[in-house]
Order: C-alpha cells, then structure tokens, then sequence
C-alpha cells in the first residue's frame, strides 16, 4: 500500500464528505481508491467497439458553446447514430449523442466536446459489444 498526498478543491473536498454520509463508508481513502477504480473501469480500450451514449450538459447562451458542441458532432458522424436536445433552463441544455464505434474513436469525441468552452460535463455510458 501506499501514501500519497492529494489537493482537493473545496467543491470536490465537500463531494467527498457528502460521499463519506451517503455511503456510510467513513474512511477517505476507501472512498478515493473506489473513485479511481471505477473511472479506471470506465477507461475504453483503443480497438474494443462500443455502444452507448454521451451526455453533455452545456450553457446554451454562450453561441460559441453551441457551435463548438455542433461542429465536434460533425467530426465523428461515422461514430454518431443520433441525439436528443433537451433545454433544462433558459441557459443549460443537454445533448445526449447516442454513438457506436471504436474506443479510441469515442474517447476523441468526449474529449473534444470537454474541451470546448462553456461545455459544464461530458459523461459515458457505454459498453462493449
């Protein structure tokens, strides 16, 4: 086993103690190896095809957002099969983009839709098929 040190921010530190009541799993660093196992989990393999979904919840009134999202989509239409719009506020909205394709391939997209700004989450939901 080893010890290692880690700087949280406030945000995250307060997730992990609202984790600590949730789970009544009281001891940290169970918590955080859990974390890190479960994210390792969901790491795609390179060659593996999946299929699944990618949730993007992103602010709407930022024009630039919605053009970043929209041209990342336009990049792997060989990988998307469809997706849902859903306006949550007058400011946030959700994609959720339903894709099937290689995990090297899928991984490029989510990474390029993080990486656009004003963009708040990107998650997965996929398996191996």
């Amino acid at each position: 086993m080893r010890r290692i040190s880690v700087t949280l921010p406030d945000e995250v530190f307060k997730a992990l103690e609202e984790l600590e009541v949730k789970t009544g799993v009281s001891n940290r660093s169970r918590l955080v190896g859990d974390a890190v196992m479960l994210l390792h989990s969901q790491a795609l393999e390179d060659d593996a095809v999946y299929a699944g979904s990618l949730v993007v919840v992103y602010d709407h009134s930022r024009g630039e957002t919605v053009y970043g999202v929209v041209d990342a989509q336009h990049d792997y239409t060989g990988l998307i099969r469809g997706s849902i719009h859903v306006h949550l506020t007058e400011e946030k909205c959700v994609e959720v983009i339903a894709v099937h394709g290689r995990g090297a391939e899928i991984r490029g997209l989510a990474s390029k839709l993080r990486r656009v700004s004003g963009v708040i989450t990107v998650q997965q939901s996929l398996v191996k098929v």
